[in-house]
């Protein structure tokens, strides 16, 4: 009783996916693929990636004397490094095709799941965490040469 329910249930909504697909207008679906892009400019990923070697940089002058040590901050780059790495692989993926994409026009900031964000706003949120660690970094060198 309780499959039958659910069969009908799910042919009602097929049917009606099947009727909105049915109004929307062919050129509506012609970018079919993701569009793989993180809408940042240049200077926010090279603002990243000092702000990492900074960090790693300050860690190493504070915490390097110790072959635990330098394994621990080998093993932290590597994953950085597939971090920008996999970022800048997908970034390429859909490269070329991105170029016939419609631009959407606006200018000075980037599509965020909850709506436009501006330049400002963005680069504070994604910029924030990466520069807060390099200064931890540099502030846990300067109290490892002082002490």
């Amino acid at each position: 009783m309780l499959m039958d329910f659910q069969m009908e249930g799910g042919q009602a909504i097929s049917a009606e996916i099947m009727a909105e697909m049915e109004d929307v207008p062919e050129g509506y679906r012609a970018p079919s693929h993701e569009a793989r892009t993180f809408d940042l400019p240049a200077s926010v990923w090279i603002t990243m990636f000092i702000s990492y070697a900074i960090f790693f940089a300050a860690l190493f002058v504070a915490t390097g004397h110790g072959i635990a040590a330098i394994f621990a901050l080998v093993v932290s780059i590597a994953y950085t490094v597939m971090y920008f790495g996999t970022a800048a692989v997908l970034n390429n993926v859909t490269a070329a095709e991105r170029k016939a994409l419609p631009q959407d026009g606006r200018i000075g900031g980037i599509e965020t799941q909850t709506g436009w964000m501006n330049s400002a706003a963005a680069n504070a949120q994604i910029l924030t965490v990466p520069i807060l660690l390099a200064v931890f970094a540099c502030a846990f060198a300067v109290i490892r040469a002082v002490v």
